[in-house]
């Protein structure tokens, strides 16, 4: 719901999403008229350019400086009308309807609500795919931290604490996905505890367990009772075969999980338009293998 004045008051506390927006005719009417003349002079050019190539096709030769001069002026003219109208709209002052409603905008018109959709949307599905990378990193350290202790072995601190930073860093750039300029028909999921994610969760842990237990049981053998890594509090740390290899698996099915849960289209940029996370996956593949 869109609303400027009091009697949108009740509408916009009844909506799901209410947007304040501001209601100022003069101001409208000098963006309006602004930006019918920007139309006018790119219409006028785009006319002029096939003019152009039809008499140079014919040989013919035409000036078209001051019309072209003319029309720059009006552009400049426009767009300064423009900008004084945006500044403007920051000295008016906001009505009863920006405190009903839980957004606001300093615009005139209801393209805001747009903005909102697509912000909303990308924040949606950023989140359940932070979920999800959660769901299944915890699950996974999980079940290797149990597999090490019934052997007697423990991780080291500092390798705990290079994956920290990593990850840290990864959902960092997880959130910087920007969305989409247009608007999918499709509806993003409206829970995280939906069928799609809990499934897809699911699946994945599967996977890791197959490839954990299966790296467990090849490690195994080469494990020493009589290493003096055991599970003892502030013991030293001895690396061995186990937790080596288990760790190594745990980091790729860290980033395993970015990779496969980093949703992309068509609520926002895909894995390959998010630089920093794209790039940063890359390197980590490199260091580990």
């Amino acid at each position: 719901m869109c609303g400027d004045g009091t009697n949108d008051v009740g509408a916009l506390k009844q909506a799901h999403v209410g947007v304040s927006i501001i209601s100022v005719p003069d101001l409208e009417a000098k963006q309006r008229s602004a930006n019918e003349t920007i139309s006018a002079v790119r219409a006028e050019d785009k006319k002029e350019r096939k003019s152009s190539k039809k008499r140079s096709k014919s040989g013919s030769k035409s000036s078209g400086k001051k019309p072209k001069q003319s029309r720059a002026e009006r552009i400049e003219r426009s767009l300064q009308a423009l900008a004084e109208a945006e500044e403007e709209l920051h000295y008016v002052s906001l009505g009863n309807a920006s405190v009903a409603s839980p957004f606001t905008s300093r615009k005139t018109s209801i393209r805001c609500c747009k903005d909102i959709l697509q912000q909303g949307r990308c924040t949606l599905v950023t989140m359940i795919q932070i979920y999800k990378i959660l769901g299944v990193n915890c699950l996974v350290n999980a079940l290797v931290l149990t597999k090490l202790h019934q052997k007697g072995v423990k991780q080291g601190d500092r390798q705990m604490t290079a994956v920290g930073l990593v990850v840290a860093g990864l959902f960092l750039f997880v959130t910087r996905g920007k969305p989409l300029s247009k608007i999918s028909p499709r509806k993003p999921p409206s829970s995280v505890l939906c069928k799609e994610t809990l499934l897809s969760m699911t699946v994945q842990f599967a996977i890791h367990f197959v490839a954990i237990m299966t790296v467990t049981y090849m490690s195994d053998v080469y494990v020493d009772p009589y290493d003096p890594s055991a599970m003892v509090p502030d013991g030293p740390f001895n690396p061995n075969t186990l937790n080596t290899a288990t760790f190594l698996v745990t980091v790729l099915a860290t980033i395993n999980t970015f990779v496969v849960n980093y949703r992309g289209r068509p609520f926002m940029e895909n894995l390959t338009e998010n630089k920093l996370l794209f790039r940063s996956l890359q390197a980590c593949y490199a260091v580990l293998f």
